[in-house]
């Protein structure tokens, strides 16, 4: 039998095609860490190589994206805390209706595109990356004081101010998306964390979010590894079944579908099977174990792949991610499917 690349496993879980192993990885920020370009490579590159995993997601800072059109923080020294904002450029609708695209490969965005070049000239060609771009609307609420119940003001009160807003960012990240998968990306993790029942309507979702994402995603056709994740409990979830990505990510929360009933309402790959934080940093091996092997059995093995339901916990005990990957591999042992 050939010898299969982890982009292979990954390819043919993505089609839903037998596989020798279920792929496997997992993501998290390390907040000391991401403030620099040498730093947050060096840690992306050091987390590939101690776990093995099938697939990347470097984490870059949440903030990149905002940091394009002004934000400004206070970095954190130490890995788990969190940076602080310091400066929120849109103090209201009114400077939301002046925002204009930003240079998709200046400043921040610029370093991230230099990370991801240097992760994958470290990692080689083998290994998926799927880079982080932020839904436009989960952008917004990093520009505004107020953050998200002051967007969600906006939006019903000016909804214009906000659509104007949207249509710049979309427009930035659009080309930023372009040069990620030049720069060798294989697709995007295109996350969103508004699209749930208890933040916007439907048809909120369909004005706000559908129309800003879709020219980003557009941009991102090339790749042939884009997954959506959809952030949350309650989530819109049938406002994305046609979404154009190659696998879907969202939390086991409640209202929201499991792995095999999002697998069957989307005819994608699912992501997930691992807890997020908090959770996950509270587990024993045997219980991280115990969630491999019900993800593993719950879709049969077919068109998974394993991940966290949202990222970890900066400071997620490193044998349980050992674990996880430990129970995958004895569960492929013991009698899955071969390619």
């Amino acid at each position: 039998m050939a010898t299969v690349t982890k982009r292979d496993r990954v390819m043919a879980a993505l089609r839903g095609d037998a596989v020798d192993r279920v792929p496997l990885s997992f993501w998290l920020h390390n907040f000391a860490a991401e403030n620099s370009v040498k730093e947050f490579v060096a840690e992306s590159v050091r987390l590939a190589r101690e776990f093995d995993w099938d697939y990347l997601k470097p984490q870059s800072r949440a903030q990149c994206f905002a940091e394009a059109w002004g934000l400004r923080y206070q970095a954190s020294n130490e890995r788990a805390v969190p940076y602080t904002r310091t400066y929120a450029p849109c103090a209201d609708a009114a400077a939301l209706q002046r925002l204009q695209p930003a240079g998709p490969a200046a400043g921040a965005l610029g370093e991230q595109l230099e990370a991801l070049r240097q992760i994958r000239a470290a990692v080689g060609p083998d290994t998926p990356i799927i880079w982080t771009v932020f839904s436009p609307l989960m952008v917004v609420p990093y520009l505004l004081p107020g953050g998200l119940e002051q967007m969600l003001t906006i939006a019903r009160a000016a909804p214009a101010a906000l659509e104007a807003a949207l249509a710049a960012i979309a427009e930035t990240l659009a080309g930023y998306t372009s040069l990620a998968l030049a720069a060798g990306a294989d697709g995007l993790f295109y996350a969103t964390n508004v699209a749930r029942a208890e933040l916007i309507s439907p048809a909120e979702c369909r004005r706000f979010q559908r129309p800003y994402d879709l020219p980003v995603l557009a941009a991102a056709a090339p790749g042939s590894f884009n997954m959506l994740h959809v952030c949350g409990a309650g989530v819109l979830f049938d406002e994305f079944l046609d979404y154009p990505v190659q696998a879907i990510s969202w939390a086991q929360a409640p209202g929201n579908p499991s792995l095999p009933e999002g697998r069957r309402r989307t005819g994608r790959a699912v992501v997930g099977g691992l807890p997020a934080k908090p959770v996950i940093a509270t587990l024993t091996t045997e219980v991280v174990a115990g969630h491999v092997h019900a993800a593993v059995g719950a879709t049969s093995s077919r068109g998974l792949l394993l991940g966290p339901d949202c990222s970890i916990n900066p400071d997620t005990p490193e044998p349980l991610l050992h674990a996880a990957r430990a129970a995958r591999d004895a569960g492929a042992a013991g009698g899955s499917a071969r390619v």
